[in-house]
């Protein structure tokens, strides 16, 4: 399952198909930008790899929960945060080489649940300063077909930082687990991967098969925690995430029209208004993929 426009459209269909050839493997190609990536994925065979993005993985992962048909990523994306995570590292041809070998493993999935119905999310969701950043990154999503992956990612960071300078910390109220945990946010994110966004690794020991997400949050008082936290991500520097991590199973909140993302997307798509502020839930759904782990370089 390739979306041929990830990573400029440097990776085609010719390339991938010889190099699947080569490691022994027999593939059936698929555009995932062709209506027919649906029906394919009725009879997918004994693996579907994705070659794209986040948003290419996500798209096609949510077809095969509770299939038990296995899933391996070749990252072709600029943040690749759910590859980063599962450890699918390095060039597709080498991942390619290394799936041979690889072991199964569980994925748990997040399950939100509102007035718009449910939406399932693999990377994370939550509301405030990353929230708006989806919607603001993609009025600003020009980049040049010169561009590197480095580039891009401190294109982004660097939006993330104008964006917070003067960003108003909101009032969310929010239950975990059934503790109350209200309060001004500028933002909160509950996340299943390490990284979210231009690869903001927010929640560095978060694991994929627990049941369990990460909930980080930033209120008034941490902005400028999070400001040196992006200075030294575009100074090139280590820089680990100077807030705490609570691991939780269910998360409430109140709406009351605020942006809320669920990995690259808005949730409402659109502006909705309500009367009265609406409840929404986030669960994990545990074990609702299989994921196939190439082996490690030295296995291989």
């Amino acid at each position: 399952m390739h979306n041929p426009c990830a990573g400029h459209g440097k990776h085609r269909k010719k390339e991938l198909m010889e190099a699947l050839a080569k490691a022994g493997h027999h593939a059936i190609y698929q555009s995932t930008k062709k209506r027919g990536y649906k029906t394919v994925l009725k009879n997918p065979g004994d693996l579907v790899l994705v070659a794209g993005g986040d948003g290419t993985v996500t798209k096609i992962a949510r077809r095969l929960i509770d299939t038990g048909i296995p899933l391996s990523v070749l990252p072709l994306g600029t943040a690749n945060n759910l590859a980063r995570t599962l450890g699918f590292l390095g060039p597709p041809e080498e991942v390619i080489a290394r799936l041979e070998g690889g072991k199964k493993h569980c994925f748990d999935v997040g399950v939100a649940r509102g007035p718009w119905g449910t939406r399932y999310f693999f990377e994370g969701g939550g509301g405030g300063l990353l929230a708006d950043y989806v919607q603001a990154a993609k009025k600003h999503d020009k980049k040049p077909a010169s561009a590197s992956k480095d580039h891009e990612m401190a294109r982004h960071v660097s939006l993330l930082r104008r964006l917070l300078h003067d960003y108003p910390a909101q009032e969310w109220k929010i239950d975990i687990d059934g503790k109350d945990f209200s309060d001004n946010y500028i933002l909160w994110e509950a996340m299943n991967v390490r990284s979210v966004g231009p690869a903001l690794y927010f929640a560095p020991r978060a694991t994929t098969k627990d049941a369990e997400f990460d909930f980080v949050c930033v209120g008034e008082a941490d902005r400028s925690l999070l400001l040196d936290h992006f200075d030294a991500r575009l100074a090139g520097k280590k820089s680990k995430f100077p807030l705490p991590v609570r691991r939780f199973r269910r998360l409430r909140i109140l709406w009351q029209e605020a942006t809320l993302h669920f990995d690259d997307k808005l949730w409402p798509r659109k502006r909705q208004r309500v009367r009265n502020p609406s409840e929404i839930e986030i669960t994990v759904k545990p074990s609702a993929l299989v994921i196939l782990q190439p082996a490690s370089a030295k296995a291989a």
